[in-house]
């Protein structure tokens, strides 16, 4: 297939994210078909002075999603299971599956969320790419979003990964292939697992983190993710957790990270796939993690009665 055509895309899992990146690939020639609960006709992302505003389709089911060049889940992680009906038609013809999600385990998250919704012996065989995602952005209301910041997605440097870098080239998207993407992952994972539980418990931005005293809290909250990362294989500087704080106040100090954003709605949040994946991981390799622990707790607790 040539990479460099137009392509069909799914795009499964509208929301801050999924806008902003279903808007990118319109604005390069795609066709996007949108699974959405919510019906809308557009894709609006706001960037600044620019409005990025383009006609869309959303789909009626599943069936209208099969055939499709390329698949982008963009959902939150714990609404993963919520999408495997739509998943599972997109990629019965192998499509390659972009997870633009947070967290370290996305194939793991994937694959168990299709294995329960599916028939024994009905796995799709689509190539899976993972993705590290630095998109602030907040959702205005259906099909429409507010990006804050600069769009980009780290992906392991593969043939796969290479057809989505091709489809967002010239976008305000940048996709970058990297060849360690478990170190790119777990560096995002320091930022979600400190600020993200540090303001959704708080509700305040992320400058918050100017106070001295949540600062040291981040940086230790990142030492324990830090130790658990490593003993996974990732590759961390010593400084990163000095480096990382200075750099999202200055950055980012104004932004509500997306699960302080759901807690604040109080909607669910995806605790589990920042804070809860270290404490589990960590079991595994014996490391204490008290700090990680208790934010897992808060979190938890804090979540709306089902």
């Amino acid at each position: 297939m040539d990479v460099h055509k137009p392509q069909r895309v799914a795009l499964i899992g509208p929301g801050a994210i999924g806008c902003c990146l279903g808007a990118a690939l319109i604005e390069q020639g795609h066709e996007v078909l949108v699974a959405a609960n919510t019906r809308f006709d557009r894709l609006q992302v706001i960037d600044g002075a620019t409005i990025h505003d383009h006609p869309v389709r959303c789909a009626g089911s599943p069936d209208e999603l099969r055939g499709v060049d390329l698949v982008v889940l963009a959902t939150k992680a714990h609404q993963t299971a919520s999408a495997a009906p739509w998943l599972a038609a997109a990629l019965d013809a192998g499509a390659p599956l972009l997870i633009a999600q947070n967290g370290v385990d996305h194939r793991e998250r994937l694959e168990q969320a299709l294995r329960r919704a599916l028939p024994e012996g009905t796995m799709p065989t689509a190539p899976l790419v993972p993705a590290v995602v630095y998109l602030p952005a907040r959702r205005e209301s259906p099909g429409r979003a507010v990006l804050e910041g600069r769009a980009a997605l780290s992906v392991p440097a593969d043939a796969a990964a290479e057809r989505f870098a091709a489809a967002f080239a010239g976008s305000f998207v940048q996709v970058n292939l990297v060849q360690d993407w478990l170190s790119a992952a777990w560096g995002k994972l320091l930022m979600n697992a400190a600020s993200g539980a540090i303001t959704a418990l708080l509700g305040r931005p992320i400058d918050v983190l100017r106070d001295p005293a949540a600062a040291a809290l981040a940086r230790a909250l990142m030492t324990e993710v830090m130790a658990v990362g490593r003993a996974e294989g990732a590759v961390f500087p010593d400084d990163m957790a000095d480096r990382l704080v200075t750099g999202m106040v200055k950055a980012a100090g104004h932004h509500y990270p997306s699960i302080t954003q759901d807690r604040m709605a109080g909607l669910p949040t995806e605790w589990q796939a920042r804070n809860e994946v270290v404490v589990r991981l960590a079991r595994r390799h014996d490391i204490a993690v008290p700090l990680n622990e208790a934010m897992t707790t808060l979190l938890r607790l804090g979540e709306p009665a089902t």
